[in-house]
């Protein structure tokens, strides 16, 4: 089948969009389909550098670095449209307007996955430009009402488009990692890059460093943990990953007296990433905006246990008893307490979490994506 994937964001820049949307590529093209990307480019050189993925021109956003804002206009893009069978956008904006316009011009089956909960997101749009929460779901439902179906990664996710006004068919499918990168050989020595010794225990959180992710609630949490832990084997926490809010929660640690027991390892490459989960004792979460958390589902390709606060999003991702814990904010300590004293339950999570992941692979998704646009050309197409 040719699809053609829109998005605002991918490579080289780095989040969970850009990552499902590389994964799914490599998974589509694994599987005999011919895939063509349509994305900013980050640089001049980068316009025609592939003959299956087409840079558009594009300019940072002022409010926002690490955003794009897609001039849509590319006429080696446009020569490949009408060649399409099925349009798949990953975002609302530049290039999903486009997509919408693509779908339409063709009489093509158009999909949509709603990846972020935009109205948890407002405070990075200046004042002069940001919609009331009530705006931003009616901008939402808007889009997605254009297109012909919808995928969401929870159940959660799929109420709030609901509450939004979302009439079209709106399938459930939470995105996997690419287990192949999972199961090569390791390359890296996470804990002597670290300087941890080796009976120490560590506890990984990896993603954005943003106000959004709930990461003050767990340097606090981390604190009493600490005061609970005292006497027992040496315990850091270590967060991989970098964003705007990195200063305030080294400023935190420094006021919770923590020390050198959080460890800001920055930006991790995925290669390694991968390694890091490896090696950790336990993947600790705590955002509450999540539509999904897919560095939830690479700790499950890595076989590490998470404890994580029950949210919206996380509980279709984190299987109690089986690859983690859910727990409340007042339970997350506990939790975290409960597992760092029993390694028999710990490795029957890594076990169950390991096993999990290869059922929700991205090969999986890739597999019913491609079931989706075919009921989606069908006359009849419902949402399962």
């Amino acid at each position: 089948m040719r699809v053609g994937i829109f998005t605002d964001t991918f490579t080289p820049q780095i989040n969970g969009v850009t990552s499902i949307v590389s994964d799914l590529e490599r998974a589509f093209l694994r599987q005999g389909h011919q895939i063509y990307i349509f994305a900013p480019a980050y640089f001049r050189e980068q316009r025609h550098q592939n003959s299956h993925i087409f840079r558009f021109p594009a300019i940072n956003a002022r409010f926002h670095k690490e955003s794009r804002i897609v001039i849509p206009y590319d006429r080696r893009a446009f020569s490949v449209f009408s060649q399409l069978e099925a349009v798949y956008s990953h975002t609302p904006f530049s290039m999903g307007l486009l997509a919408l316009r693509v779908a339409r011009k063709y009489k093509l089956p158009h999909l949509h996955t709603y990846h972020t909960l935009f109205t948890e997101y407002l405070h990075y749009l200046p004042r002069l430009i940001r919609p009331s929460r009530q705006m931003a779901e009616r901008i939402s439902a808007a889009f997605c009402n254009r297109c012909d179906a919808i995928t969401v990664p929870s159940e959660a996710m799929r109420a709030e488009l609901l509450r939004y006004g979302v009439h079209k068919p709106i399938y459930l499918l939470p995105f996997g990692v690419d287990m192949q990168l999972y199961e090569r050989p390791p390359k890296l020595n996470v804990r002597q890059r670290l300087g941890l010794s080796a009976p120490e225990l560590f506890l990984l959180y990896a993603g954005r460093l943003g106000a959004e992710k709930n990461l003050d609630f767990l340097l606090q949490s981390f604190r009493v943990l600490l005061d609970r832990w005292a006497g027992e084997r040496p315990l850091r926490l270590v967060l991989a990953g970098d964003g705007p809010y990195r200063a305030h929660l080294e400023e935190l640690a420094q006021e919770l007296r923590l020390g050198d027991r959080v460890i800001f390892a920055g930006f991790i490459p995925r290669e390694e990433l991968v390694d890091y989960y490896r090696s950790a004792d336990l993947f600790v979460f705590a955002s509450k905006t999540e539509t999904q958390g897919l560095v939830l589902m690479e700790a499950m390709a890595a076989g590490l246990p998470a404890v994580a606060v029950r949210a919206m999003g996380v509980q279709d991702v984190v299987f109690p008893g089986e690859t983690g814990v859910l727990v409340s904010e007042e339970g997350f300590v506990e939790a975290i307490l409960a597992l760092l004293r029993d390694e028999h339950q710990r490795q029957k999570l890594r076990e169950g979490a390991k096993r999990r992941a290869y059922e929700m692979s991205i090969e999986r998704c890739a597999q019913r994506l491609i079931e989706i646009f075919r009921q989606l050309a069908a006359p009849t197409a419902t949402a399962l």
